[in-house]
């Protein structure tokens, strides 16, 4: 007999995790994860022992994702659906898209030593669900299964209802499109914090001119859910000094950050004041996507709600 509170709640984290990479959102990886729960107690009297409770788990997972998979459009980013805006006429382009979301880190699983796989080196980076979307959903989670969480072919094939020469034909498939994937120089441990220290104190003194600095020449800045984006520092400074982001003349301190850590890179969860005597309220996430010493790809995520999964929905006191 299975029990509940002792064989299938503390697999709520590894189920979350797997299905925040095959799904690309916190909300929709929380449901999809609740949801298996929900149907793994319901069936719990019909569990036979011919796999572990966690393959068992996993397969359930695996069949609420697929069923929101076929039913939904593949997520993406701005910049990979559309043409830079232009930073004098950020007119938002018609239509909606859906966007990946960041996780926190504490969401997935730490990485592994210098021996690790692309898959595993990159698996909480934003850059490497945007290459799972393009994959079919059965190449995705033979990726996420197999060289991300590391089950076996074996194991594999049980959770998925496949055959093991299924599951390896399907993960080299998707090894190849995942190695097409440029990969990014991350700087020394040291070199990140000093950037987000610089990127912050930017931020809070209203100084584009410091926050620009931050940025390599070629970088990009995305801001989802909004389907405009800009390309380059030059760009990237002209938008941000129109009056509605950054207003020194207004309130010179009106953001205040805090700093945590999101898709594997530094991230900051701004707060915003509408005065000098007005309450700090979350404003937007930043995810500083570091490319050797600089931010290469700067993604803002303009949804105050984001904090909460951060847990950071107030200024610490």
């Amino acid at each position: 007999m299975i029990d509940f509170d002792r064989d299938i709640a503390p697999q709520r984290t590894a189920l979350r995790s797997y299905c925040y990479r095959l799904l690309g959102t916190l909300a929709d990886a929380d449901d999809a994860a609740q949801e298996a729960l929900v149907r793994a107690w319901k069936a719990r009297d019909r569990f036979e022992g011919r796999s572990s409770i966690k393959t068992w788990l996993f397969q359930i997972a695996s069949r609420v994702c697929f069923d929101q998979l076929s039913s939904r459009a593949r997520r993406s980013m701005p910049d990979l659906e559309r043409g830079p805006a232009s930073p004098t006429d950020p007119t938002s382009p018609d239509g909606e898209l859906a966007w990946l979301e960041p996780a926190p880190d504490a969401w997935l699983e730490p990485e592994a030593g210098p021996e690790a796989t692309i898959a595993k080196k990159q698996s909480i980076a934003l850059a490497f669900l945007v290459a799972l979307q393009a994959l079919p959903p059965l190449q995705r989670a033979v990726l996420v299964l197999r060289e991300v969480l590391g089950h076996s072919a074996i194991e594999t094939a049980e959770v998925l209802e496949s055959t093991v020469p299924a599951v390896n034909s399907a993960l080299q498939r998707a090894r190849a499109t995942l190695e097409s994937m440029p990969v990014a120089k991350r700087p020394t441990e040291a070199v990140e914090q000093s950037l987000l220290a610089r990127y912050l104190n930017a931020w809070e003194r209203s100084d584009i001119k410091a926050l620009v600095s931050t940025l390599r020449e070629d970088a990009s800045l995305v801001m989802p859910p909004m389907a405009q984006w800009f390309a380059g520092a030059e760009n990237i400074a002209k938008f941000l000094a129109q009056p509605f982001l950054v207003a020194p003349e207004a309130d010179a301190a009106r953001f205040k950050g805090v700093v945590t850590r999101a898709s594997g890179f530094p991230a900051v969860a701004l707060f915003r004041r509408a005065s000098p005597d007005a309450p700090w309220l979350p404003d937007s996430l930043h995810v500083l996507e570091l490319d050797g010493e600089l931010l290469g790809r700067l993604v803002i995520y303009v949804t105050p709600a984001l904090h909460a999964a951060y847990g950071v929905n107030a200024l610490p006191s």
